[in-house]
């Protein structure tokens, strides 16, 4: 039986990676300007989450197509 998960087609892998880079990016900012400590803390975690899926959709972009997303 097949699974059942999220296979993305190449130009979705990046649009999706271009998308997470954006969130990164945003979120970075938005952590470095942040005064409030448990405010820049959430984002901090946000990111830290954020860099496992973007290794994720690298490793899945890699095995499905052969691609390296940067």
């Amino acid at each position: 039986m097949p699974s059942k998960g999220f296979h993305p087609i190449v130009s979705e892998y990046h649009i999706l990676w271009e998308a997470l880079k954006h969130y990164e990016d945003r979120l970075e900012k938005l952590s470095s300007m942040e005064t409030d400590e448990d405010k820049q803390l959430t984002y901090d975690e946000k990111l830290q989450d954020l860099e496992g899926v973007l290794n994720s959709l690298k490793v899945a972009a890699k095995e499905d197509y052969g691609m390296d997303l940067e």
